[in-house]
């Protein structure tokens, strides 16, 4: 049953599923925060004066570098959580009136967007985390069919999308957006209409929270926490009245479009003013991926009855088979699809077993992103796989990461290795804490302490370990926990990952912090507490 996100409940659901972007092991959580909530929330000041100092007094996030094809990256943030925490306060203070700037109808993307499942009390900001907990298809589907609707009468489909939509945002159109270029940019030289002043407060607060979180930078928001994503939307939403304005017929989903038109020539005539309307926003086109199709351009896919026969035919492989060749055809989401479809499935055998595990492994090495799902099969699948071999080739691509320093990949196989329980050699774990990955040191630093006799040393190599911890401790010596190292820096503290003979270094934490160290809070889980 589809609901609007409540504003009750809004800063519990943004915590919950709108600060760890689905890219990040299940080992990293908000789940103890969520436990302590009203002990926390009370520290996070949002008056006028708060917001104003954000100016001033400005955090980094922790960043992970992730694939984005095969030759460009992006990178992945995660805010400050006390940074995080301001904005979400602040917008839960304000959503009403951020409901009015951020809803478009030409949007399939909704932020309000929840839904309930299974008679649960748990309810989804418009992401894939509630839906993988309750593995309920997504609204791929339901957005073709509101294309088709919208279609109706086009021969032909415009699909274009932003350069680099969230990077490439400034921050002070949030503004524009809100209350229109021009009226933005005289109301902050002369303080007039009055009329717009609420409006204006309300962007320019959305604006200075939004690069608290950013070291107080105005080009681009973080992408990652669905903050973002509600900014973002109101700028989008403006886009769209003006492109509606302008006799536009579209659909968006977050920076895709989908224009129709009857004739390919006119397609091709109104790109310009389309794009003209973005670079008011300071947006480009991105022109490599816009693309003029004739109908029939909406097509919903049989690609689970194919997967169904594939099964019957020839297994576990057989359904990865078909789904590389529906990846080569085109389809998106084919493997993702097909390994979320083979969870409730029988487990193959220990011979077909040899030919899926390198299938699996060639899988996330295409796109990284499918490694969560290839975990939980190869978790559930554990007892019929040789730990050796596996500890081997993740070893092997472990150290391949490492060399080509691809932190999302590195992140990747240590977290299979944490989560199989696999051996990793010693010169992988020096690699890590060698590295500049926060995310996979926190992991290599608990290796080392709760699981030790999982990795693979000689004496001299451990002596070689403890003395790179030390090295890196030094590194850490005068950063605080608003820079970008913030979340080793507080794990360290609060989650007691080293062992007990190394030095920890003066961590400087003001009074959130402090409590949240007093409370237990952590947003790491330890090997210890899962076991």
């Amino acid at each position: 049953m589809a609901i609007e996100l409540v504003k009750e409940k809004f800063i519990e659901q943004m915590i919950k599923y709108g600060y760890f972007a689905e890219q990040f092991p299940n080992c990293f959580s908000t789940e103890k925060l969520l436990n302590n909530l009203k002990e926390v929330l009370p520290l996070i000041d949002i008056s006028k004066n708060a917001v104003k100092n954000s100016r001033k007094n400005s955090t980094a996030p922790t960043t992970l570098s992730m694939y984005k094809n095969d030759i460009s990256r992006r990178v992945l943030s995660l805010p400050n959580i006390e940074a995080f925490l301001r904005l979400v306060k602040y917008m839960e203070k304000k959503w009403d009136r951020i409901l009015q700037f951020a809803v478009s109808k030409n949007s399939l993307s909704p932020i309000s967007f929840l839904n309930s499942y299974n008679g649960s009390e748990d309810a989804l900001i418009n992401s894939e985390s509630l839906r993988e907990k309750y593995r309920i298809k997504s609204d791929f589907i339901k957005g073709i069919k509101q294309s088709i609707r919208c279609s109706l009468g086009y021969k032909y489909r415009l699909k274009v999308d932003i350069t680099n939509c969230y990077n490439s945002m400034y921050t002070h159109s949030i503004a524009w957006a809100i209350c229109g270029k021009q009226e933005a940019k005289r109301f902050m030289r002369t303080k007039s209409p009055s009329d717009l002043a609420a409006d204006y407060d309300l962007a320019d607060s959305l604006d200075c929270l939004s690069r608290f979180q950013k070291n107080n930078e105005t080009n681009g928001f973080i992408v990652g926490p669905f903050t973002s994503r509600i900014t973002s939307e109101i700028i989008l939403a403006r886009i769209d009245k003006m492109l509606s304005e302008k006799g536009f017929v579209f659909k968006r989903y977050v920076d895709d479009y989908k224009f129709y038109f009857r004739s390919e020539s006119q397609a091709v005539e109104n790109l310009p003013i389309i794009e003209k309307i973005l670079n008011e926003f300071n947006l480009s086109l991105n022109t490599a991926k816009t693309e003029i199709t004739k109908y029939p351009y909406e097509i919903i896919s049989n690609i689970k009855d194919k997967f169904e026969d594939a099964q019957e035919k020839d297994g576990v492989f057989g359904v990865l088979n078909t789904a590389s060749q529906l990846h080569l055809a085109g389809e998106k989401g084919a493997y993702k699809y097909a390994l979320k479809f083979l969870r409730g499935k029988a487990l193959p055998s220990r011979e077909e077993l040899q030919i899926v595990i390198p299938t699996l492994i060639n899988i996330m090495l295409l796109d990284p992103k499918y490694g969560k799902y290839v975990t939980e099969y190869l978790r559930k699948n554990n007892e019929g796989i040789n730990s050796n071999t596996l500890s081997a080739v993740f070893n092997n691509e472990l150290q391949k990461s490492l060399e080509n320093e691809l932190q999302q990949e590195t992140l990747l196989f240590i977290q299979l290795m944490r989560d199989l329980n696999l051996e990793i050699t010693g010169e992988n774990l020096l690699g890590v804490l060698n590295s500049d990955n926060d995310f996979a040191i926190i992991i290599a630093l608990d290796l080392w302490k709760n699981r030790n006799g999982k990795i693979i040393r000689t004496k001299q190599g451990a002596q070689d370990i403890n003395q790179t911890i030390k090295k890196l401790l030094d590194t850490l010596k005068g950063e605080k926990v608003a820079g970008s190292r913030w979340l080793l820096l507080y794990e360290l503290k609060a989650n007691k990952i080293l062992k007990k003979r190394m030095l920890l270094p003066e961590i400087e934490m003001n009074d959130f912090f402090k409590k949240l160290c007093e409370l237990g809070v952590t947003f790491y889980s330890s090997v210890i507490s899962e076991s």
